[in-house]
């Protein structure tokens, strides 16, 4: 998917704003080296000043990448600055699903979630020198009806407890979830396809004009 711009990539510097390992395994899988730099941009963004879940979710993603362009630019080995940041949330009805603030939390969330199709939304931005590249990818994600013994002894597992929504398709949540509408990489949080396609843009359109 990015071969067609591997050569101009290879000019930059492409920092992930994230402490995701995670993130960083996705965005390895697709050849880019990209480095870890966890964004300091406080994240208390109001939705009530935002139109839509994707306004709101792009917005948290370009503080964040603004944040770590801005103290990276001025260092480094000489090569352009590419920045990608990344942003998740679950969302049900209209209640936003954040990372759950204890166990108790995490079982008030999958309790509702069970039985339920939830929205994921990620909010992706890509900042360079000359400007930015946003989108948002959606998936829908169909959980099957849990027990409270399962929702506890997930819980217990501590695997939700850092996760928006309280939980994480690629690990033993993967178990809860028959189905997926979307991409999947997107509910794991970076869509991968939606990435590489919006990266071929900004190479060949955006920084060729």
């Amino acid at each position: 998917m990015l071969a067609p711009i591997k050569h101009l990539l290879s000019n930059y510097r492409v920092v992930l704003a994230s402490g995701s390992p995670r993130r960083q395994e996705l965005v390895q899988m697709l050849g880019l080296n990209a480095e870890l730099c966890p964004s300091t941009f406080e994240e208390n963004l109001n939705l009530a000043d935002f139109k839509e879940f994707s306004d709101y979710i792009e917005a948290t993603a370009l503080g964040k990448a603004e944040e770590v362009f801005s103290r990276l630019s001025s260092t480094g080995d000489g090569k352009q600055l590419l920045v990608i940041a990344a942003d998740t949330m679950v969302t049900l009805g209209k209640e936003i699903y954040g990372k759950p603030k204890d166990p108790a939390d995490a079982v008030r969330m999958l309790t509702n979630l069970s039985g339920a199709c939830n929205r994921v939304f990620t909010g992706v931005v890509l900042k360079h020198a000359n400007g930015v590249r946003q989108f948002t990818d959606t998936a829908d994600v169909y959980f099957g009806d849990l027990s409270a013994a399962q929702i506890q002894s997930y819980v217990d597992s501590g695997d939700p407890l850092d996760k928006a929504g309280a939980y994480g398709v690629q690990g033993p949540g993967g178990a809860l979830i028959p189905r997926i509408d979307g991409d999947f990489y997107c509910v794991m949080g970076l869509p991968l396809n939606r990435l590489c396609c919006e990266l071929n843009k900004l190479f060949l359109e955006d920084l060729t004009n």
